[in-house]
């Protein structure tokens, strides 16, 4: 490499460690602004193009939610870029991003195609990126989930859960037991999954710096099991406090599916405004772009959604 090009890398490098301290203030919109700017600089060097592009896939998929063709453009560029570079981590992390992209785009072939080939490059050496089969399993799961398939959903998490246990990560096991839960409410095991739920250590997750996700989901989670065993009661007071947690989170994605609960629980019920909040619910999830999130909304209120015929 010439003189001028590690100087071009250099400062490229250091312009995406600034991105990154963005990201950790969470100021996601000037984050993406700034990357777009990087990107556009002629003395940006290859690997901190690869490295922005990664890091807006994951900006829009993960930081605000909101996925959209771009966030799966910038996937695709920096895999390609990082492949060319020979830099094997960053080409895995990438394909973690794009995979996730891929699904909430609604592309589900593509998205396991992607999570598949993680799986047989980090079969080989798992520490290229820590955490990587866990994802990459997971991502499966939700994949074989939102299509129907929950017996392959389930094995894929007990896959996740082997590799999460070695890794000894008490956030990931727990998302996953999370996860497990929902899958096996889904196949009608309900003392099951209040089981595995009953498994997350909720005072470690509600007090670190994600805290607020935590709360949101696992009150989400809960929610959904208590309307399975027929507490009505219990799921309203839990979907509507999810709820207010997503919209202070501003995650427009579990906004629609704490209404798509809201509105099984008024079907439950017998309330007449049950087939209005299922129209809610789609909207909302049509205006969070994620096209697997219409999916599953769709598919829980199919009944509902028939009356606006």
């Amino acid at each position: 490499m010439s003189q001028h090009s590690s100087a071009r890398e250099a400062h490229g490098l250091d312009e995406y460690q600034r991105l990154l301290s963005l990201l950790n203030e969470r100021r996601f919109e000037e984050a993406q602004v700034r990357a777009r700017f990087l990107l556009e600089e002629a003395d940006a060097g290859p690997l901190s193009r690869a490295k922005t592009h990664n890091l807006l896939c994951w900006t829009f998929i993960e930081g605000l939610k909101y996925a959209t063709p771009e966030a799966v453009l910038h996937g695709e560029e920096a895999v390609r870029l990082a492949n060319n570079l020979g830099e094997r981590p960053l080409q895995l992390q990438a394909m973690c991003n794009l995979a996730s992209a891929y699904h909430q785009m609604g592309l589900y072939d593509q998205s396991r195609k992607t999570y598949r080939e993680i799986i047989v490059h980090l079969g080989a050496d798992p520490t290229l990126v820590p955490s990587g089969l866990v994802i990459a399993y997971q991502g499966l799961a939700q994949l074989e989930t939102i299509q129907g398939r929950h017996a392959d959903a389930l094995y894929c998490l007990e896959q996740a859960l082997e590799h999460c246990r070695k890794e000894e990560s008490s956030l990931l096991l727990a998302d996953l037991y999370r996860r497990q839960a929902l899958v096996l409410l889904r196949l009608g095991r309900h003392e099951e999954a209040a089981q595995v739920q009953s498994q997350i250590q909720e005072h470690v997750v509600t007090s670190g710096p994600r805290s607020l996700w935590w709360k949101t989901h696992l009150s989400f989670s809960r929610a959904r099991i208590e309307l399975a065993c027929g507490h009505w009661p219990q799921a309203r007071t839990l979907a509507t406090n999810a709820l207010a947690l997503a919209r202070e989170l501003g995650d427009m994605p579990v906004v629609a599916e704490c209404t798509c609960l809201l509105a099984l629980i008024d079907q439950a019920e017998g309330r007449r405004e049950a087939a209005k909040r299922a129209r809610k619910a789609l909207t909302l999830a049509i205006h969070s772009g994620r096209r697997d999130v219409v999916d599953e909304v769709q598919d829980r209120l199919k009944d509902l959604l028939a009356y606006g015929i």
